[in-house]
This record gives structure tokens, sequence and C-alpha cells, in this order.
């Protein structure tokens, strides 16, 4: 980042991008815990269930991301030293989730060894093809024998995800040197628009043909649905932003709440013709517009608070990839439909993520090559 880019204000020492990371792997959570476990909320709890839906969890990981891993490209250009630390704050937590699960369903997974037995196949091969998957870019991969016969139908339903963020750290170099590197200002902006609405307009065609895209090829259907392309025009939400925060400063800096109760105001009006917030990220480049600009605004506003609370702690990943292990313990348990049940999944929940930060992943993050200037952007 540029001295000017600071002079700004955007400092990326004083940010609350840990807050809000985490707020985005809680809304995940919150949501796949109470469907999962069929939850009954009533009352305020289903009141604020809905609420959520105008905050969707991937898509604001996501703008975040393309914000801060563009920023760290632009100050550390070095492919190789970008690449080590891309590793670093992925893998060392995934693999020990992966772990996790496979405990899990070493003590849980006997009608899964059952049916694998009872088809004939090898349980070793079967287990050795999952844990290749985990372990590499296809996290998205579980066995159809694993998902009929434990748990809720998914190991861990939210490591879709991984793959496409390992995607989009591939393709960010090669973005850089086509939309702005060494150009100017003006040049690098009307190829990062024209990027963003071309990609955009794939999302939204995908979006509402893909029932004719299913008929013509699930596979191929599938294929994109696991790739970046429905989900790029966010990250380079969150890149145009980066691009762009001198000139953007006074508009965003310290103007989050104003920015958010912009975004609620267009949001529920856009509610009373469209019965799906939490779909809007991928049909209404608006509704993602404003909620990525209420996003990055919140990060530079009361911009000591993450650091307040939680004192360079950053647990949202560690959420955001336990929770689904946890709620599969639950669920194999029988605890389902119980709001005790959901506040201790969640609760756990919280608890894994804050011992793999102190384990495994504030370790793993010392080692980055020509680290980042601060504890609130572990990215």
């Amino acid at each position: 980042m540029t001295t000017k880019t600071l002079s700004c204000g955007f400092d990326p020492r004083h940010n609350n991008f840990d807050l809000l990371r985490l707020f985005a792997a809680s809304q995940v959570a919150f949501i796949h815990i109470g469907d999962e476990l069929h939850i009954p909320f009533s009352g305020w709890l289903l009141s604020f269930r809905q609420f959520l839906d105008y905050f969707p969890g991937v898509p604001i990981f996501f703008v975040i991301s393309g914000f801060l891993i563009s920023a760290s490209l632009d100050r550390n250009p070095n492919l190789k030293n970008y690449a080590i630390n891309r590793c670093l704050r992925i893998f060392p937590a995934l693999w020990i989730s992966t772990l996790l699960t496979l405990l899990l369903l070493v003590i849980f997974g006997n009608r899964i060894w059952a049916a694998i037995h009872a088809t004939g196949q090898n349980s070793i091969i079967v287990v050795a093809k999952w844990l290749m998957a985990q372990f590499s870019i296809a996290q998205f991969y579980t066995p159809a024998i694993f998902r009929t016969n434990f748990g809720v139908g998914q190991l861990n339903g939210s490591l879709w995800t991984i793959p496409v963020e390992l995607q989009f750290y591939l393709v960010l170099p090669i973005l850089a040197s086509l939309l702005w590197r060494g150009m100017s200002s003006l040049q690098q902006n009307i190829r990062l628009l024209a990027m963003t609405l071309l990609l955009f307009t794939f999302s939204w065609a995908y979006v509402h043909y893909n029932e004719v895209l299913s008929q013509f090829s699930m596979k191929f259907a599938i294929l994109i649905r696991l790739s970046l392309l429905p989900y790029l025009y966010i990250f380079m939400l969150g890149i145009v932003i980066q691009r762009n925060q001198i000139y953007l400063f006074r508009l965003l800096n310290g103007k989050g709440f104003y920015w958010l109760i912009l975004y609620l105001a267009v949001a529920y009006i856009v509610s009373l013709y469209d019965q799906k917030p939490q779909n809007i990220y991928t049909s209404n480049l608006l509704l993602m517009s404003l909620l990525s600009f209420t996003v990055i605004s919140l990060a530079f506003t009361v911009r000591h608070l993450a650091e307040t609370l939680f004192r360079g702690n950053d647990i949202s990943y560690g959420t955001y990839i336990y929770h689904g292990i946890v709620l599969n313990i639950a669920f194999e348990m029988g605890y389902s439909k119980s709001l005790t049940a959901f506040f201790v999944v969640l609760l756990v929940s919280y608890l894994l993520a804050f011992l793999s930060w102190l384990v495994i992943e504030q370790p793993a993050l010392t080692l980055k090559r020509s680290p980042l200037l601060s504890r609130g952007h572990p990215q």
C-alpha cells in the first residue's frame, strides 16, 4: 500500500475486518445449524434469522477477500511469497478440520462402513479419495455413500467455498497484470468496471438459466457452480474499492452506519418484490455493490472496535470450517429441534475456532513471507 493511501486514512493497522469476518462466519453457522437441526425459531430469534438473510456471509467473505488480497499482492508482488502466504492462511486449519472429520467418521460412521461393505467397495480406497480431495483443492467432494449414511448429508457443507477462494488466489496475479498494473487510474477503472459488469452478467445468466443449463448437461452445470465464475464479480467489487480507496476515502471512512442504513432501505424495498433476499448477491448488482461499500466502510468506522474486542485474535475462519463438524456430532447424537442444542453447537464451534487460532492458525501465520502490516489482516 502506498504512503499516499496510508496518509488518506485507510491504515491497515486499524480496521474491523476481524469483526466483519466473524459476523460473516457466524451468519453462515447460524443458518446452517438452524436449518440442519430443524430448530423451531420463534419470536425475536425468528426475526433475527430472517434479518440475517440480508447479510449473506459468503459474499461478505468474498468482498473482503477481494479487497485485502489484492492490496496484499500490490504490496508484495513476489509470486512465491504470495503463494506461500495464501497456503499458510488456508491449509493448516483446513487439514486439521479434515482429520477431525475423519475421527468423527471413525466414532460415528458405523452406517458408512456397513454400506461400503455391502456394496463391495474398499473402505481404504473410498477414504483415501476423500482425503486427497480435502488435502488439495477439491473440498467440495464428498462420496455419495458418505452423504447418504452420515450426519446431515454433508461432512462439512461450508467447504465448497474453499476451492472458489483458491481459484481466486490463482487468477488474481493474472487479473492484476491485465486490469491495473502499469496503467493510469482511468485505464484501470475502465477495465475493472468492464470486467465486473461482464462477470456479473455471466453470474446473472447462470442463476436465471441454471435449469436450462442443467437440462443440457448436469455435469457442466455442476462444474460451473463449483468454479470461480459465478462469484468472481463479487471479488471484483472488493478489488474495485481497494484500487480506488484514495478517491473513496471521504465516502467510506467513518461512514459505515450511513451506508448500512442505505443498504437496508434498498434491500427492504427489493425484498417487497423478491422474496429471497439471501440470493440478492447473485441477482442484483445494485444491492451487492451497496453491501460491498457497506462492508468496507464498516471496516473503517470505529476502527479500533475489533482490536478492542478481540486483541488480535481472529476466530472467523475457524468458526467457518469447524461448525459443520460440531453440527454433525449433534445430529448423530440425536440433538435436533432444540434451541439448547443450537446454542451449544454454536458455542462449541466458537471454542474450537479459538483453540484453532491459538494452536494452529496464529503460529502458521508467523511463517508468512513479508507478513501483512496488521493483525487485523490475516488474509
